[in-house]
């Protein structure tokens, strides 16, 4: 705990750089003169026991931790990766999780102080009125768990950014954060995300405002928790599983984002809290939910490929090693071998997932149109996940750009053409064109869809074990030593 908070070289940095004994007294001053009119304002009003300069005190908490906060977050990590500095971090002798601490803690460690001053206020107008105690503590809670995990995003888009364009991404997890933070009325509706990865369900719920006939919350596989106990489970696994890949990329710039059993936990947490979400909701049946599982799982497994799948060069360098330690192939479970065994772990999780609900919640009665669905599901994972790994083996660097082709060509010009056909021929036959999109094909449950993403499966898995079998044959037997650059 010394190393990581009290002994930790950022943190003291970031500490004496933005907590400057002038600058930090002035800001104090003039934070605690505002709050004091505030309060003044409130008791001349008689807004203190209302919640009226409560909210205002808790907005002003938020606006500072986690517009400020994360700016200065993504400042902080953007500096240090454009100018090499954190190069110099990775080869210092600080742990990855001791820099990253630094960081994610000393960055902010002004908006800190600010807010430090600032709930203290808040907690005198909480005990005066509503919400109370209780209410202000699980505020305060959520405010924080909410705070880190935006926080961590900033982290991702700062170290995952090449150098140079880091801006841009800051701009983007900026536009991100707005919007999540206005979804607050989402829960209000029974839909669990994006709301609850924001700290307003938690402070409507204290303040009383989440009553009404028309209101409907969610629940957690049929449980009617509190919304601040929901707000938790779900911030706090996307938190952890947020730091894992800062942390890696923290130890080696050329780390994959996740380790394969990293990767299979994410998913299998994602894909637990979608069915808690989802499952026994009042308002949805399993013939409505089921096409909304299927893509969020697609979506985060797609996500969690390209995050493990090795590049060119880490997959050659592992072929060697293999080979000086006398084995016949590298194991598919290390970092750089190919991703080819997770591809199969992603789809059997996606289909095992709509069986979970035919099972318990369907009774076994769900129309083979969703076999479809997921079965479409299921070849679009494979096909996208051995697209990558054989243009990353391929092509190297061109990798993504060929990805990206294959996208268009495969994705959005179906899509394409699909509108063309419906507004010059026939609609059916548009329909049919558009099914070749898994974005419209996994919900239209056809089964052009199907073969489609079957076929490409086939194809593709085959490219890439081709590909795998060739660098094997030409590189395991190389007498040279040095390793290849990704």
């Amino acid at each position: 705990m010394d190393k990581l908070l009290f002994d930790n070289p950022i943190l003291i940095k970031h500490i004496r750089a933005r907590l400057r004994r002038p600058q930090a007294t002035y800001l104090a001053i003039v934070v605690l003169s505002l709050c004091l009119c505030i309060m003044w304002a409130g008791w001349y009003g008689n807004g203190l026991d209302n919640g009226v300069i409560f909210s205002l005190m808790i907005f002003g908490v938020g606006a500072v931790l986690q517009l400020g906060g994360t700016s200065q977050v993504a400042s902080s990590i953007s500096q240090t990766n454009d100018s090499g500095i954190l190069d110099f971090h990775r080869v210092s002798p600080l742990s990855a999780h001791t820099t990253t601490i630094g960081f994610v803690l000393g960055g902010p460690i002004r908006e800190y102080m600010v807010a430090a001053i600032i709930w203290p206020f808040a907690l005198f107008c909480a005990v005066l009125g509503d919400p109370g105690i209780l209410g202000f503590a699980s505020i305060s809670i959520v405010m924080l768990t909410t705070t880190l995990l935006f926080h961590m995003m900033s982290m991702n888009a700062g170290i995952l950014s090449k150098r140079g364009k880091t801006r841009g991404a800051n701009m983007g997890l900026a536009f991100m954060i707005i919007l999540a933070s206005g979804s607050t009325a989402s829960v209000t509706a029974g839909l669990p995300i994006p709301g609850l990865l924001t700290v307003g369900p938690a402070y409507a719920e204290a303040m009383g405002q989440l009553e009404g006939p028309r209101v409907q919350l969610p629940t957690f596989f049929g449980l009617g928790l509190p919304m601040f106990v929901q707000s938790l489970i779900y911030q706090l696994p996307v938190i952890v599983f947020l730091t894992i890949p800062v942390v890696r990329r923290m130890r080696s710039e050329q780390a994959s984002l996740y380790s394969k059993p990293a990767a299979i936990a994410c998913l299998a947490a994602i894909s637990f809290l979608n069915l808690g979400g989802i499952v026994n909701h009042p308002k949805l049946q399993p013939e409505h939910f089921i096409p909304m599982l299927l893509y969020a799982s697609v979506l985060v497994s797609l996500l969690l490929t390209m995050a493990v799948t090795p590049a060119q060069g880490s997959y050659m360098n592992l072929v060697r090693r293999s080979k000086k330690q006398n084995m016949l192939k590298p194991s598919l479970w290390l970092d750089e071998s190919s991703n080819r065994a997770i591809l199969f772990v992603f789809a059997s999780f996606t289909w095992a997932t709509v069986q979970v609900v035919d099972t318990f919640l369907a009774k076994g009665q769900l129309k083979s149109e969703f076999l479809i669905m997921t079965g479409t599901a299921v070849c679009v994972i494979v096909y996208f996940g051995s697209a990558a790994q054989f243009f990353a083996l391929k092509y190297g660097r061109k990798s993504k750009a060929m990805l990206l082709m294959f996208l268009f060509f495969f994705w959005l010009m179906p899509l394409i053409l699909a509108a063309l056909v419906a507004a010059t021929i026939d609609p059916d036959t548009g329909l049919a064109v558009a099914a070749f999109s898994p974005i419209y094909g996994i919900g239209s449950a056809s089964m052009i869809g199907l073969v489609a993403a079957a076929a490409l499966a086939g194809v593709f898995f085959a490219l890439m074990v081709r590909e795998e079998r060739v660098i094997q044959e030409v590189y395991a037997g190389d007498p040279f030593e040095e390793e290849f650059d990704e």
